[in-house]
């Protein structure tokens, strides 16, 4: 497990944070606090003064490192020059262990006695500022602000004491052997990536838990990989009331076991009629018995969040049937399998179309929502991923048109294409390829 560094600057009453670029690999569009990782070379340091020396030196090496790197400020002499009141180890997170790569980071309260200079680089952060502690908190309790849970629970911790110097609650706390992990990433969205059946490099399909107090509460796309899976969910949701389920759209890494959950919970299951006709079809006429089915379609009102009305919104191209979600102001998306980031999308020959997929993917951009959720892979800022999707689709179809002038058939051109792919993912290929010569049309319907 890499060690890393994390630095809290507070002066006075204010908090120093700074929000991801939306472009950014990893955390777009999150609110953070500044920091990177302990290097190999941290280690060859000591320190004498009294403020650091509670700590092992490679932290505070790594800490003066990372700041001057990303902030431009000489932490170490602002030390020396006695502007700096204390430097407390304020918690430690540690990366939960479904993350392929994990990291044990130092969160450490820096108290200055002056405001300091601090410069950002703006090819990796949008936004940085001094912010009041109690106005940071507000931001996450308004859902505009995607937080990591160590962060989340610093802006809670110092929005109730700005002097406090360590938090209770600081890391995501979940039994690993009898539950899954639930987060909230976005302030009343809660996250439960559930492992699943579903297609690499994904490993997990995100059920969603959506509803204020007093309305209902859903359960959106539960689809456990095994009875393992599906009773450590069943453990997890004990401490979440679920009133009903969603299922957004009839792939099977979507809803498997979902109607047993419903039947053991007694709440009804809610869908497009559409995905209901397929999931039967895909599934027998016998799947959803004993489950009290009740169809929804674009536009109609699923439940609220934070006060607004979360609509489906009709989002055809990867599956006919399928239903995204998002409140009236825009706060989010819940695109589903729309896109997902570091992977293709396919459009299956039965229930998908080209040009519906690249209509709902202008759609979502046309709305311009400020957070995408996909069902696979974590939140992210801005609707980035949704424009690369269709832009790689864009080139695709170009590359496309280009073998096919030469007179080269679908087999040929995944030949061509898809030469460095697995062997196992080419049938897959090869479904986008006649989608897109359909939309092209240059192949009939099949």
């Amino acid at each position: 497990m890499r060690e890393a560094v994390t630095a809290i600057f507070v002066y006075e009453h204010e908090v120093f944070i700074i929000r991801r670029q939306n472009y950014l690999r990893a955390f777009p569009g999150y609110y953070a606090f500044p920091g990177g990782k302990v290097d190999q070379e941290d280690s060859d340091y000591s320190y004498t003064d009294p403020l650091l020396t509670p700590y092992p030196a490679r932290w505070i090496r790594a800490l003066f490192r990372e700041v001057h790197e990303e902030l431009g400020f000489d932490l170490e002499q602002a030390v020396a020059q006695g502007h700096v009141n204390a430097i407390d180890r304020f918690g430690e997170a540690i990366t939960p262990p479904f993350e392929p790569v994990r990291f044990n980071a130092h969160y450490f309260k820096i108290e200055m006695n002056q405001r300091p200079d601090l410069t950002v680089d703006e090819g990796e952060i949008a936004w940085s500022g001094w912010v009041d502690h109690k106005e940071l908190h507000r931001l996450y309790c308004a859902g505009e602000a995607l937080m990591v849970v160590p962060t989340m629970y610093t802006v809670k911790e110092l929005a109730e004491d700005i002097n406090a110097i360590s938090s209770e609650q600081f890391n995501l706390e979940y039994d690993v052997n009898g539950e899954l992990p639930y987060m909230e990433l976005l302030c009343g969205v809660g996250m439960i990536p559930v492992p699943s059946n579903t297609l690499p490099p994904a490993k997990a399909t995100n059920a969603l838990l959506l509803g204020d107090e007093h309305v209902q509460c859903y359960l959106v796309d539960p689809s456990p990989e095994s009875e393992e899976v599906y009773q450590r969910l069943f453990e997890t949701l004990k401490q979440h009331r679920v009133d009903g389920i969603f299922i957004t759209h009839h792939h099977h890494d979507h809803h498997e076991l979902a109607p047993k959950l419903a039947c053991e919970l007694e709440v009804p299951l809610r869908c497009s009629a559409k995905t209901r006709d397929l999931m039967l079809d895909r599934q027998g006429s016998d799947y959803l018995d004993g489950v009290n089915l009740q169809p929804i379609e674009e536009g109609e009102v699923l439940t609220t969040w934070l006060g607004q009305p979360v609509r489906c919104y009709a989002l055809p191209g990867h599956d006919a049937g399928m239903l995204g979600l998002a409140p009236d102001s825009m706060a989010w998306f819940f695109i589903t399998d729309l896109a997902q980031y570091g992977a293709t999308v396919v459009i299956p020959s039965r229930e998908g179309n080209m040009q519906h997929y690249f209509e709902s993917l202008e759609r979502v951009i046309a709305l311009k929502p400020k957070v995408l959720i996909p069902s696979h892979g974590m939140p992210m800022g801005g609707t980035l991923l949704a424009e690369k999707t269709l832009q790689h689709r864009l080139e695709r179809e170009q590359q496309i048109k280009g073998y096919l002038d030469q007179g080269l058939d679908a087999e040929a051109i995944v030949e061509q294409i898809y030469q460095d792919v697995n062997p196992r993912l080419l049938p897959l290929a090869l479904q986008n390829v006649k989608q897109h010569m359909k939309k092209l049309g240059v192949l009939i319907e099949e």
